[in-house]
This record gives C-alpha cells, structure tokens and sequence, in this order.
C-alpha cells in the first residue's frame, strides 16, 4: 500500500468512527445522567459511603507535615556538620512513610487500616520520644503534640 492510499484508508477510517460517537453521543449523554443506584439509598442523589476513619486519616495527615517540617530542620542541622539530631531524623522518617500509608488506607476506609494503625502507633510513640529531646525547638515540639495525637488515634482504632 502507498502512502497516499494509507492516508486515504484512515482518513476513511477516522470519519466512521466520528460518525459513530456522534450517533451513539445522545445515548452516552443520557447514559451518564442516570443515577444509577445498585440498591443504595439516593438521599441528594449520592451514594453515601461516609469516611470510618476520619479522624485518624487527618491526625496522620497532620504528622506527615509536622514530621516534614521537623525533617527539614535535622537536614539544616546535618548540612551544618551537627549530627546530634541523626536518630531524631531517622525516628522522623519512618514516621513520614508511616503516616503517610495510614493516611491513605484510612482515607478509603480500608480494611487494613486497623492492622496498620497498631504498628504505626508504636512509630509516632517512638517518634514523639526522640522529638521530646529537643523541646527547645519548635519543629520537634510541633511534630512530637502530633505523633502522640496520632498514636492516641491509632490506639483507638486499633483495639
């Protein structure tokens, strides 16, 4: 096949299926303004799948940004040759990684949240012990009120 036989072939082509999406557009249209229900209750025509885990979503959510914030300010401190914080910033990592998987299971009411929100506890408690050692900096202050905000949600979660 030439090109210009190729290029005619497809320009034929690309007409068809343009001709068909714009005849099947009216049925798609009304496809996609059918509430479709599946036995569900249509109360302002939404499903309802209310968040099981709101709380624990949005306390591990708050340690994410409260451990980064104190992250940053170990690697200043590392970048200054001062490794007094190095177990601090390893602590605040794994809290970091943590969170953030916890945040995303229980964000769609997963149903391993439970199993991860025990472990994940005992990170923010070891967490908030190494921030306590700094109380005279205000990232580790902030980051160690979240990770033991989070451990009691966890805590209450995973029992």
């Amino acid at each position: 096949m030439e090109r210009r036989d190729f290029i005619t072939a497809l320009g034929g082509a690309t007409a068809l299926v343009t001709t068909a999406l714009a005849a099947a557009a009216p049925a798609l249209a009304q496809q996609a303004d059918h509430a479709h229900t599946h036995g569900h209750d249509q109360a302002g025509g939404a499903h309802d799948h209310p968040p099981q885990f709101a709380a624990l979503a949005a306390a591990s959510a708050h340690c994410v940004s409260t451990g980064n914030d104190c992250l940053r300010h170990c690697f200043g401190m590392l970048a200054m040759n001062d490794t007094s914080m190095v177990a601090c910033m390893r602590s605040i990592h794994d809290l970091v990684a943590a969170c953030a998987a916890l945040e995303s299971l229980a964000a769609v009411n997963s149903p391993h949240t439970r199993i991860l929100a025990k472990a994940v506890g005992e990170i923010c408690t070891a967490c908030a012990a190494e921030c306590g050692k700094f109380p005279a900096i205000a990232a580790c202050r902030a980051c160690q009120d979240s990770c033991l905000a989070c451990a009691a949600e966890c805590k209450k979660v995973a029992a």
